[in-house]
């Protein structure tokens, strides 16, 4: 477990530049990605621009319109005046003032609007409109002086070149908006197509978008799971003996204080066996500190297949072990646990070719009163491994006590 929270760290520190230069192109990314949607948002405001254009010079199509609706009246005009002339149909004076004062006005807007951009846009359009001006006005005093004898005639002779040039500007102006109309269908498929291919584009950037995310995602969550795995680690680390794997002094002082508790609250008695090894130092000294750790090992996992699935054994520093019994523990069940104890040490270790005898000597103290502390209980399982050590090492002692005066544990 140490061994693999100390890979777990040296991994994420491999991975630790990979995932930065991942956030740095996430940053690249939405950059880009801003930049994107301000062009997108200026290409869009050019369209609808654009579009508006366009159909504005839709709206140009009343070119047609006018210069028809001119013609047609001034042929309505003619009517009447030919009619005033022969005095056929009934037709009066006023009538015929009414007619010339509607082509007027028609005549009027062939300089007005679009169609006054129409008549401007070519030199012969613009000719014929002068020439159409200048023959009103002509025919403007014989309009109105209309009952004056002879002034019908003149009217109509000078109105008659009108019929050939109406024709022409109504011809042009048709072509003009069918030229207007092909350019106008041509423009706006152009701008369908445009919007099209932004809409497309922009569909494909969304998943685009969206799939970088997810993957940014799940680069976070595997990130998330390796610190969660490694903030277990290092809490293992925290409260685990580096070399054994062990509980260390830090888990096992939580352990005695959480029992503790349990005996002011609940009157339940604990029990500590501290114990170290008879002879370590000699075959340190002796074969290196290598083979030193590896002994310790050695003895950690004899104590693990020794004590029960609850107890609580600890490396506090050199060759120095501790035990917390769990569950009820009589004195019976504590002396067991320590024979067995010094039995599996006692068991000889093959190490560097070679077999290795050593041993150990057992305190237990078992404390029924709540007033005590934890130094009380670990000065008082001191006391009893050191009256074990003094009677010949390899064996255990035991206090069994309900309060432990200050001078036994001093």
């Amino acid at each position: 477990m140490i061994i693999g929270g100390l890979r777990a760290m040296i991994a994420m520190s491999k991975k630790a530049p990979n995932r930065a230069r991942s956030l740095n192109r996430l940053k690249v990314v939405l950059v880009i990605l801003g930049a994107g949607c301000i062009i997108a948002a200026a290409c869009l405001l050019w369209l609808i621009a654009d579009r508006q254009d366009k159909m504005a010079r839709v709206s140009r199509l009343d070119v047609a319109w006018v210069a028809n609706k001119a013609e047609a009246e001034f042929f309505r005009l003619q009517h009447s005046l030919l009619a005033y002339r022969t005095g056929d149909s009934g037709v009066t004076a006023d009538d015929v003032i009414l007619r010339f004062d509607i082509v007027q006005s028609r005549f009027t807007m062939l300089k007005d609007g679009n169609f006054g951009s129409f008549i401007q846009s070519k030199e012969d359009t613009k000719a014929a409109a002068d020439r159409l001006d200048e023959i009103r006005r002509a025919a403007e005093p014989f309009i109105y002086g209309i009952e004056k004898p002879g002034a019908p005639s003149q009217a109509a002779t000078i109105l008659a070149p009108i019929a050939m040039i109406l024709p022409h500007l109504v011809g042009t102006a048709n072509q003009y908006v069918a030229d207007l109309i092909t350019d106008n269908h041509v423009a706006l498929m152009g701008l369908h197509r445009t919007f099209t291919l932004m809409m497309i584009g922009m569909i494909l950037c969304g998943f685009g978008l969206i799939a970088f995310m997810k993957r940014q995602n799940d680069l976070l969550e595997d990130a998330h799971d390796e610190v969660q795995d490694l903030a277990k680690n290092l809490t293992h680390l925290a409260h685990h003996d580096a070399l054994t794997g062990l509980a260390n002094r830090v888990l096992f002082r939580q352990c005695l204080d959480a029992d503790l508790d349990k005996l002011r609250t609940q009157g339940e008695p604990l029990t500590v066996l501290y114990l170290d090894l008879d002879g370590f130092k000699q075959v340190n000294d002796k074969l290196g500190h290598a083979t030193g750790d590896e002994l310790l090992r050695i003895v950690a996992k004899r104590l693990q297949n020794t004590v029960r699935a609850n107890d609580v054994p600890a490396r506090l520093g050199g060759d120095e072990f501790a035990i917390l019994l769990r569950d009820p523990v009589s004195v019976n069940i504590a002396e067991t646990i320590s024979q067995r104890i010094i039995a599996a040490i006692s068991a000889p270790i093959g190490l560097d070719r070679q077999e290795i005898t050593i041993g150990t000597s057992i305190g237990i103290f078992m404390a029924k009163d709540p007033g005590l502390t934890h130094d009380e209980i670990m000065r008082g399982a001191d006391k009893a491994l050191y009256q074990a050590k003094s009677e010949g090492r390899g064996r255990y002692r035991s206090f069994d006590v309900v309060t432990l005066p200050d001078q036994q544990v001093a």
